[in-house]
């Protein structure tokens, strides 16, 4: 029964990575576009509250503070891909071992950069 399963988890795993995580990764990368927009418009701030705004919003969502100036904030992300790790499994487990590999060495983090004026 488990060998039936996991026939079915690569498939499934393609289908939701390609029609799925990567229709979806602009909508995650808007939500940090318009927060920067909404506060680099709001003009009662002061540079280094508008920089305390993005500090916050990144740490809120998970991301490491890797730079931080007084004119920039860089925050980075590895994001786990529940797609690939479903495709790795359906690979009967010498996959999973490939994947994580992948994801703690070779994957390349989201960065999200805040530019202060």
């Amino acid at each position: 029964m488990s060998q039936v399963i996991m026939m079915f988890l690569f498939p499934i795993g393609l289908y939701f990575y390609f029609f799925v995580e990567r229709r979806d990764r602009p909508k995650y990368q808007k939500v940090f576009d318009d927060f920067g927009a909404k506060i680099e418009a709001d003009n009662t701030l002061s540079g280094t509250e508008k920089k305390e705004q993005y500090i916050q919003m990144l740490e809120k969502n998970g991301y490491k503070i890797t730079q931080s100036t007084s004119t920039q904030v860089r925050g980075e992300k590895k994001i786990l891909s529940m797609s690939l790790l479903a495709m790795s499994i359906g690979a009967y487990y010498v996959g999973v071992f490939v994947y994580l590999v992948y994801y703690f060495w070779v994957q390349k983090p989201h960065v999200v950069m805040y530019v202060v004026d």
